[in-house]
């Protein structure tokens, strides 16, 4: 099972609900948040971008509808994102959790991740 965190707004490249780190972003450089929340985020953040790759394949214009999964090997950074799914809402950011097992057309995978073009007709 494959899990996924967003938001209720849209991207919009993909056409789907967009992914939390845009929104987290936003929180950290705009938000009124405590100084606590504030590092907490800060930290959340740094983690990310220390140990996810952001595929180069997410940079091709022909897979801009493609949307990124967790897979369950991903455990430390889906308990992650569900420390920052919390944070979000508390700041009145709704966070989706949503799961699949057929995320669509796979066009990049690695230990971690799955990114996905969702099939025609395929929603989430």
């Amino acid at each position: 099972m494959l899990i996924r965190f967003t938001v209720l707004a849209d991207d919009p490249d993909s056409g789907r609900a967009s992914g939390v780190f845009v929104v987290a972003h936003t929180l950290r450089d705009e938000g009124d948040l405590t100084v606590d929340e504030h590092r907490e985020l800060r930290l959340v953040l740094s983690w990310f971008n220390e140990n996810l790759s952001i595929p180069a394949v997410l940079k091709h214009i022909e897979h801009r509808r493609a949307i990124s999964w967790f897979k369950p090997a991903a455990a430390v950074a889906i308990r992650r994102m569900w420390q920052l799914k919390e944070l979000l809402d508390v700041h009145g950011y709704h966070v989706n959790v949503l799961r699949t097992t057929d995320p669509g057309n796979i066009v990049y995978e690695d230990d971690l991740q799955v990114i996905a073009k969702p099939r025609k007709g395929q929603r989430f």
